[in-house]
């Protein structure tokens, strides 16, 4: 039997069904509305709409929550919340809802480095105007809306949040330091294109110091439970800013942490016991911590985002394979382990059950450089979709990846279709050659060219899983060699 929710105490009552489909963002964002589970829910649906809710005082009100093994407890938690909100006597009843099956497919997409506003320009509500254009939000996301389809959509969002203008940049002790702010307008935006998985920690989210990141956590706080699942890598102290968020998608936990470099390693953008700031990559201690948070987190599934990588540098360095594959792949067994920052586009690996993204590059990031000149291996950004399905065990298994370039990072990205595209995926072959290693096992992830430009990778088996893994896969062939056309021109272009 579905729970009905409606005010208690007040009229006219507003009816809510909650059944088994209903996530816990959503029972999130019914809290917030004072609804507690009304007593009479046996009624039919015509009498519950014309119904009255009786006249009682929301402070003696009654409120059953589901509990036991027919739902999951944090819905009843969740539930709970919203009753307790509204009333000061709760009841505890036990109701006929299944505990819904997790889903045995779930996909997660990747973008690299996002803001919505140039260097040291002024916020507006509006849109952003970058070299005299102005653009609004949604013209600015126009030609990669449709790509942002994942049940997990995951983005680095390299930027102070801030409605503020008045707030007073960090100099960085440089003599043109990049600062950057975007108007939460802007993230309101790139939330409901279907981004829900935020990494806060790069070297500009402490741009408009203290103060600056205090911003970012208020806004980005008021959009969980209105489309963000997941945020980390900043916090009021070091305490929050190591703190992985773990959240419930399809019925799968998530267990999702991010760390980053802070400019100049700057001791006063470090997080403190009770000073605001992030987490240090390049600190062993900090990164370890960051880690064994994640991986002591109860979960299913653990991402681990890492902004690193020096910039414009094609290749993985060895702290990149020495920790993203050494630690975070081999000793935790982290499941996705997402690196950006370099501006360019990074081989991919999969190791054991883990996949590790090197360097995403830039995705849509305002006042970066017009990369479409850069030439083959610097001159789009890897947008990328991981698909895993449900094994026996219980655990989520990555069976395919899809790589996607995407270009005109620096003011309105697009996909490279066809031809184009079909060349960068032969560069992140070629860059999957810089990762193979003999003595360690090492295996770069090779990509198949698909007729509309992406890549694709599907492990052994893959064709036999059921739904999109299984279309995907069907007809997989391992990715064929770089055609001879192309070889010179990739040595040439990747040639750092």
């Amino acid at each position: 039997m579905p729970i009905m929710l409606c005010c208690g105490g007040f009229a006219p009552m507003r009816i809510i069904t909650l059944n088994p489909a209903t996530t816990p963002s959503r029972i999130r964002q019914l809290a917030g509305d004072l609804l507690i589970v009304y007593e009479n829910a046996g009624q039919n649906p015509t009498q519950r709409q014309s119904h009255k809710a009786p006249q009682k005082s929301p402070t003696t009100a009654h409120c059953f929550v589901p509990d036991g093994p027919t739902m999951p407890k944090i819905r009843a938690a969740f539930a709970a919340a919203a009753c307790c909100f509204a009333t000061l006597s709760c009841a505890i009843a036990a109701d006929a809802v299944p505990t819904p099956a997790a889903a045995t497919r779930l996909t997660i997409t990747l973008a690299g480095d996002t803001g919505l506003n140039p260097t040291n320009q002024t916020v507006s509500p509006n849109g952003v105007t970058d070299g005299g254009i102005f653009q609004t939000w949604a013209d600015t996301t126009a030609g990669i809306d449709a790509i942002i389809d994942g049940d997990i959509n995951f983005m680095n969002v390299e930027t102070v949040v801030t409605d503020r203008n008045d707030l007073p940049p960090d100099l960085k002790g440089q003599s043109q330091p990049f600062n950057f702010r975007m108007h939460p307008n802007g993230l309101k935006h790139l939330v409901k294109t279907g981004f829900n998985v935020l990494s806060l920690a790069n070297n500009h989210s402490m741009d408009y110091g203290p103060g600056g990141v205090l911003e970012s956590l208020k806004h980005v706080g008021a959009l969980r439970g209105h489309g963000v699942l997941g945020a980390a890598g900043v916090g009021k102290s070091y305490e929050e800013a190591s703190r992985p968020d773990v959240f419930e998608i399809n019925g799968h936990t998530i267990a999702y942490a991010a760390t980053g470099i802070l400019t100049n390693d700057l001791p006063r953008h470090h997080a403190g016991p009770n000073s605001p700031g992030q987490t240090s990559y390049r600190s062993a201690e900090d990164f370890a911590e960051v880690r064994r948070r994640l991986v002591e987190a109860p979960a299913n599934l653990r991402i681990l985002s890492v902004h690193y990588g020096y910039e414009g540098y094609v290749r993985a360095d060895q702290k990149q394979f020495d920790d993203f594959r050494g630690l975070a792949a081999d000793r935790d067994g982290i499941d996705l382990i997402v690196g950006h920052h370099a501006h360019v586009v990074r081989g991919v690996e999969m190791r054991g059950k883990s996949v590790i993204f090197y360097g995403l590059g830039n995705f849509l990031h305002h006042g970066t450089a017009n990369i479409t000149g850069k030439g083959l291996c610097r001159d789009y950004g890897l947008f990328a979709r991981v698909h895993l399905a449900k094994a026996a065990t219980g655990a989520l298994e990555i069976q395919a990846v899809e790589a996607v370039p995407v270009t005109d990072t620096h003011r309105k990205p697009r996909l490279m279709t066809g031809d184009a595209g079909n060349k960068r995926i032969h560069v992140l072959n070629y860059l999957a050659a810089a990762i193979d290693d003999g003595a360690s096992g090492a295996m770069g992830m090779r990509f198949t060219p698909q007729a509309n430009g992406s890549g694709l990778y599907c492990v052994p088996g893959a064709e036999k899983q059921g739904g999109k893994i299984g279309s995907l896969c069907k007809t997989f062939k391992p990715a064929p060699a770089i055609p001879d056309i192309l070889k010179g021109a990739i040595a040439s272009s990747c040639s750092r």
